[in-house]
């Protein structure tokens, strides 16, 4: 599990950046492999350089509910004379 913390903005760039390689990623074809895909969909749309893309691509995205660390009052329990 990763500690680093990322941006909000960053979080929103790895996940575009993952829905366009869903779209037109093919495993094995090499008209459609990562850089083929960045150099055509990633480029225009982010403008990042190939090496971030593929930065973006190993970044974790978890829910804000996954990532939200507990509070102490949700370990409270209700009174138990009730």
């Amino acid at each position: 599990m990763s500690k680093h913390k990322y941006h909000k903005s960053t979080l929103s760039r790895v996940r575009v950046a993952r829905e366009i390689t869903k779209q037109h990623y093919e495993a094995g074809n090499n008209s459609r492999c990562y850089k083929a895909v960045w150099r055509h969909y990633v480029y225009p749309a982010l403008g990042c350089c190939y090496r971030t893309y593929l930065n973006y691509l190993g970044i974790p995205v978890n829910s804000d509910k996954a990532t939200k660390q507990p509070s102490l009052f949700d370990f409270i329990e209700e009174d138990p004379k009730e």
